[in-house]
């Protein structure tokens, strides 16, 4: 796989002129790739809405993401593609995930949601066997998210979520 020229363009979701576009080279073509940092929506070429990529996500994925999925025409055109909230799982850093908020619907009556930002924190050596790691038998985990402190961001605010994560510090 080799990565082409990555690139800023408009995004179909909101309409903001954050949204970072990849391009990768593969054995069966190249792939677009973009997430949108100001809405935090990403999607592929391969996200066609009669693709087999399309119905795996759908089988995979939690109800609440599938019920904020948006269909869009790529940037620069092309055919319309599913396009859903990202989560992004960082297991030394934390993670970002879309909530709903508790108690709240939109005016249109569909689920209201925010972004959610826990961070990881390390577990003790006398903890860690309360935390065994299921794909390597034998071996534990080092960080666990802090659930309980989590940060709250308005759902067009994803690329504070992630500046508060540390997603931007080398």
């Amino acid at each position: 796989m080799k990565q082409g020229q990555d690139k800023l363009v408009i995004s179909p979701v909101c309409g903001g002129n954050a949204c970072y576009e990849s391009e990768f080279k593969t054995q069966d073509g190249v792939i677009k790739t973009w997430l949108c940092m100001t809405s935090g929506y990403t999607s592929n070429t391969t996200m066609t809405l009669d693709s087999e990529a399309l119905k795996q996500t759908l089988e995979l994925t939690a109800d609440l993401i599938k019920d904020l999925r948006q269909d869009h025409e790529p940037p620069g055109g092309g055919e319309v593609l599913a396009w859903f909230p990202t989560v992004i799982t960082m297991p030394e850093k934390g993670m970002i995930f879309p909530e709903p908020i508790k108690n709240s619907t939109t005016f249109k009556g569909t689920i209201d949601w925010n972004w959610t930002c826990v961070k990881a924190i390390e577990v003790s050596k006398e903890e860690q066997s309360k935390y065994p790691d299921p794909k390597n038998p034998g071996e534990f985990y080092k960080h666990k998210m802090d659930m309980k402190n989590p940060y709250k961001f308005d759902k067009l605010c994803f690329m504070d979520a992630a500046e508060e994560l540390g997603m931007f510090k080398k």
